[in-house]
């Protein structure tokens, strides 16, 4: 009993590996949605920090550069 038991847990460990092995055109096209959504959110963080250096460096009435 104890083989047989073996004999099927590695039959449906195979069936189940093979199953999933294709690439299909969702899996490509939900890889292209998720390489735009990091490359967006990286040029977002690039704009936030711009956005930080710029805002120090705005001239105050404390500078010496404001007229």
């Amino acid at each position: 009993m104890r083989h047989v038991c073996l004999i099927l847990a590695a039959l449906v460990l195979l069936g189940a590996c093979s199953v999933g092995c294709e690439k299909t055109a969702h899996d490509r096209y939900r890889g292209m949605t998720y390489r735009r959504i990091v490359d967006a959110d990286a040029l977002g963080l690039q704009d936030d920090v711009d956005a930080a250096i710029l805002l120090t460096d705005r001239p105050t009435h404390l500078s010496e550069w404001y007229h």
